[in-house]
């Protein structure tokens, strides 16, 4: 669910940009802001997995992601048909991505939570990579998704993803309450600073990631400089090819669990490096080959230091920090682009994802090295 509103609302926003009247640096705020709101909740509901369970955090997140885009479908009806108007029209989407940030802020960190405590302990890095492919099946089905329900009607994507939460809903329901996994050794259930590196590494991860996808078009502008068509159907061709890879990394390296968190982290550091250092090569086959070998290492990079993480602090905490760090990280890349492009050029996007990825690599070194003393 998370993953087909993601992409399947970025579909949507020409629609939207033209039924609302409002521009699209208008939308692009209003998502930015639902998205920002996850830096206060994720780490009070990945407590709150801990306290009350991780169903009861999954059902209100299902129920807030349902009303949320319940609001934003009849907001954006309203304002079409002339009787809300752009005053009022804004202020009922605000509520409608406050909703959601509030709300589906817990569905991550609670399904990774939940899915580690069915797994057992031996099984975690199983548990996480079951999540991510998830997310993964529901980035790639949420473009075709609501592309197939705009040639119905313009609003029908956004009352799919009002009514398809309620098919999760009927399932969560029946499921029973997991006990909470047994505690660690060693594990604290307050973040230290000696915990730092790991959320570090979240960050560094998710901006680097960011930056890359921002890039694309721009790197491909000068290879195709009388055709914008051309650099738009690359980019599809390459964020589909990006999204294989990374299920490809979670079927066949994270889930069989070939590799210990720590080598995990590491190798994924190494792809990531030489991934995005391929990209800035010439060429437009480089592109493709670099765009597989970074997707890779990304997919293996957050279990192994969210496993790492989870050595030392409780479960539910640290998969509510790791999301805070991630949202931190889309934030960090936001703040990158203008200025990066204002001192240097739109080109240079991708050289600055590998200057974070390199930092990346360092730092995963760093903290692997400090585990094997």
């Amino acid at each position: 669910m998370l993953g087909i509103g993601q992409n399947g609302l970025l579909v949507v926003l020409p629609q939207l940009v033209t039924m609302t009247g409002l521009p699209l640096s208008a939308w692009a705020g209003l998502l930015m802001f639902g998205s920002m709101l996850f830096l206060p909740a994720s780490p009070w509901w990945g407590r709150q997995a801990e306290l009350r369970g991780c169903k009861f955090v999954v059902l209100a997140a299902l129920l807030g992601y349902l009303t949320s885009f319940a609001v934003l479908a009849l907001v954006v009806w309203s304002m079409a048909d002339g009787s809300l108007g752009m005053t009022g029209g804004m202020v009922g989407l605000m509520i409608s991505r406050t909703l959601y940030g509030l709300t589906v802020s817990g569905m991550v960190p609670a399904a990774q939570t939940w899915a580690m405590q069915r797994a057992g302990t031996e099984n975690r890095m199983a548990a996480l990579a079951s999540i991510s492919s998830g997310l993964s099946c529901g980035r790639l089905l949420g473009p075709p998704l609501a592309a197939a329900a705009l040639s119905l009607h313009p609003q029908a994507p956004l009352w799919l993803m009002a009514v398809a939460p309620l098919l999760a809903l009927m399932t969560v329901v029946r499921q029973p309450n997991d006990p909470p996994l047994p505690p660690v050794a060693h594990q604290s259930t307050q973040l230290q600073l000696s915990m730092l590196p790991y959320l570090l590494l979240a960050l560094l991860l998710s901006a680097s990631i960011s930056l890359m996808q921002l890039g694309l078009s721009p790197h491909l502008k000068p290879l195709f400089p009388e055709s914008t068509t051309q650099v738009s159907h690359h980019v599809a061709w390459l964020l589909s090819l990006a999204a294989v890879s990374t299920l490809l990394a979670q079927f066949a390296v994270v889930r069989p669990q070939r590799l210990s968190p720590a080598r995990l982290l590491v190798v994924a550091a190494v792809l990531m490096g030489c991934g995005l250092a391929l990209m800035r090569l010439p060429g437009l086959a480089t592109l493709y080959l670099g765009i597989v070998v970074t997707s890779l290492g990304s997919a293996m990079a957050t279990p192994g230091y969210q496993l790492l993480l989870n050595d030392r602090l409780s479960t539910g905490k640290g998969a509510g920090v790791i999301a805070t760090s991630h949202t931190l990280g889309y934030g960090l890349s936001a703040l990158l682009v203008p200025l990066v492009s204002g001192w240097y050029s739109e080109q240079a996007l991708i050289s600055v994802a590998l200057v974070l990825a390199m930092g990346f690599l360092a730092l995963s070194g760093g903290v692997c090295w400090r585990k094997a003393r």
